[in-house]
């Protein structure tokens, strides 16, 4: 457009409609000033009007503006008289774009002035549902756009609401004050679940992140801390069980079939043709303290001529779920019992895998029992396998079986003798040993935290998990004896010689795992290298490991001569299970990692032993002796180390749901 000196005209700014005088007309650029006492020096194609006002160049600066001003404040009270839908409600069915003049003509009359103009401009622009403006033309929007534009209009006013509301919300709930939540609380609340759990990765991660503007929040982990100020999560939540999607509840319709699986129970417990009384071998179980899902009992018969019979009895859950029920299902689901330091997420329900299915002393209990005659050198002279009732008569725990092989308990001695027997027969078929202490973290109702290593090869330890192998290699030969599909597990060779290690050396179990191969998961026997074992599966937790409870299903249901599954359904089940197993461990460890750093949290400064594993370019891999915990140690001038240094650390920092741990040599 063409503008003259004193002339004065419109133009957009900010998306708002300014009035202006030119100063100074140039061939594609002028210079004006503006209504809010602003020079600008704007293109020709910025211009939206020129009016047929004209400013003389005498007047001040001062006396300009206030002629602008006065100007825009007559346009728009004439605005006020301009009824963008009643002009659309004349045009629209003329299927044609209009001019500006065209519609103030319509809406005024033929005398209309240049003010007349802008108030119809500035009307179309503050309502732009009916008109489209194309160039200098507005085109009357059809009736089902407009409809589609108006709900469009209302969800975005709906949105803006539901945005002020909640941030003004969130605002109160961060400065510790009980504002009233509003209509749309529940989704605010999954927003920020989502953000604390996937941060930038949440799918509404931008909504949220305005919405916390709004509220004039900026910490980083305000999603977090706003949903603890609400109650809804523990300070010490675990965001790890929601990042892997893990459940920590069981599904109604699972309650509700545990419940019928306790009322069948309830009423006496079914004999199948093929179950043995056991009763009367009185065996015992060795577990933590802690334990409450008892699946594994042992005993020994004292045949004379130096012959023994021992009795390994696996809980038998198989009888109570079929491979059909939900239960089942949702076990496989979960694919392991997850033992956390603050919590435990049961892989079945607690009234099967604590009551009902549970080894408990005094009562009578299904059981999958191994039994195998043993000469006085260990050979294994036969084996069977039989579903049967047992009665638990002992219930001990790691310390005090120690105590009682101390003392001379002779069923104790004698298995332990045995155990001792059948460790090196492993061992010399290539088994390989490799000590190493059990981090045990507990944190109890008080948030007190307890850190402690415990021997893993104390007597009794040592005897249970060799009796355990036993079971689990000769289920293996059954089953591969007897053609039953099953899942077995397989080791292939370390790619070194691995010598014999007598104690837990950091250094030296560091540098095994880099030759030891993973442990391989098929439906085809596989041997065992590092067990010395030519086929092994896993049956003696099906309380805990869904791989257990299957396989115990496959050989209960086979000897009763009931449809088992096949090999391309266990294979189906490797694919589903495997990643879960995968993420239940990586769940096990940050939360372990978590709780350490908790607890170093308050102890900044102590100086504990460490041992180097590694060296890189700028830092050191380490292994914390105290926590068995490896973590990374920065590079310090003038301090150099070498793999099996020994030395002192000090805790710099620490924060646990960062998962920051700071540590620099003393």
């Amino acid at each position: 457009m063409s503008v003259a000196v004193g002339q004065v005209i419109a133009f957009f700014d900010q998306k708002k409609i300014l009035c202006a005088v030119c100063l100074e007309a140039r061939e594609n650029r002028c210079h004006f000033l503006t209504e809010e006492d602003r020079e600008v020096s704007l293109s020709s194609n910025r211009v939206v009007h020129v009016s047929s006002h004209l400013l003389p160049p005498s007047l001040s600066r001062q006396e300009m503006v206030e002629k602008l001003r006065t100007i825009r404040k007559r346009q728009e009270e004439l605005m006020d008289r301009v009824s963008v839908k009643d002009l659309w409600e004349v045009l629209h069915a003329e299927g044609r774009p209009f001019s500006l003049r065209e519609l103030t003509d319509l809406m005024f009359n033929s005398q209309a002035s240049s003010d007349h103009e802008m108030a119809v401009f500035r009307a179309l622009f503050a309502d732009r549902l009916y008109f489209k403006q194309k160039g200098e033309l507005f085109e009357p929007r059809d009736p089902l756009t407009i409809e589609q534009m108006t709900q469009q209009m209302e969800r975005e006013a709906q949105r803006e609401k539901e945005m002020a509301e909640a941030s003004r919300w969130l605002a109160e709930v961060w400065d510790h004050q009980r504002g009233s939540a509003p209509e749309n609380s529940h989704s605010v609340i999954e927003l920020l679940k989502s953000m604390a759990i996937l941060g930038i990765e949440a799918p509404e991660y931008q909504r949220g992140k305005e919405l916390l503007q709004r509220a004039g929040i900026s910490a980083p982990d305000a999603p977090f801390e706003l949903l603890v100020r609400l109650g809804i999560w523990d300070p010490d939540e675990n965001l790890f069980l929601y990042h892997q999607q893990i459940p920590t509840q069981f599904p109604a319709f699972v309650l509700e079939e545990t419940e019928e699986v306790r009322t069948r129970a309830a009423q006496g417990i079914p004999k199948h043709p093929q179950d043995i009384d056991l009763t009367y071998l009185h065996p015992l179980t060795i577990d933590s303290e802690y334990t409450r899902d008892v699946d594994d009992a042992l005993s020994i018969e004292f045949l004379g001529s130096g012959q023994y019979r021992i009795g390994i009895h696996i809980a038998d859950v198989a009888t109570f779920i079929d491979p059909h029920c939900r239960i089942f299902q949702e076990a496989k689901l979960r694919a392991t019992s997850i033992y956390l330091p603050d919590q435990r997420i049961p892989m079945i329900p607690p009234a099967l895998s604590e009551e009902i299915c549970s080894l408990l002393v005094g009562e009578k209990r299904r059981s999958l029992s191994i039994l195998v005659r043993i000469d006085s050198e260990g050979k294994i002279l036969e084996y069977q396998i039989l579903p049967s009732f047992i009665q638990v008569d002992r219930r001990l725990s790691y310390e005090k079986a120690d105590e009682l092989l101390e003392e001379g308990d002779e069923e104790l001695v004698a298995l332990e003798k045995i155990a001792q027997m059948l460790y090196r027969q492993r061992e010399a078929q290539g088994a390989i040993f490799i000590p190493r202490p059990e981090r045990v973290i507990r944190v109890n109702r008080e948030k007190e935290i307890f850190i402690q290593k415990r021997d893993r090869e104390s007597a009794s330890q040592k005897m249970v998990a060799e009796f355990m192998i036993l079971a689990n290699r000769l289920a293996a030969l059954y089953v591969k004896e007897r053609g039953i599909p099953a899942i077995y597990r397989g080791q292939l060779e370390p790619r070194e010689k691995v010598a014999p290690i007598d104690r837990f050396d950091p250094l030296q179990a560091y540098r095994l795992r880099r030759i030891l191969n993973r442990v391989e998961v098929s439906v085809q026997p596989l041997r065992h290298s590092g067990l010395g074992v030519e086929a092994y599966v896993t049956l003696t937790s099906p309380i805990r490991r869904f791989y257990d409870l299957l396989l115990e299903s496959q050989i209960i249901r086979a000897i009763r001569g009931e449809s088992i599954l096949q090999k391309a359904e266990l294979e189906e089940t490797i694919n589903q299970v495997g990643p879960t197993l995968s993420r239940v461990n990586w769940v096990e460890e940050q939360s372990e990692r978590y709780w350490i750093l908790r607890y170093l949290e308050k102890r900044i400064g102590i100086v504990t032993r460490a041992v180097v594993l590694d060296r890189w370019p700028n830092r050191y891999w380490i292994h914390i002796n105290d926590f068995l915990l490896e973590v990374e140690m920065p590079a310090m001038a003038g301090r150099e180390f070498i793999p099996g240094d020994q030395i002192l650390v000090r805790v710099e920092k620490a924060h646990a749901r960062s998962g920051t741990l700071k540590i620099s040599p003393v």
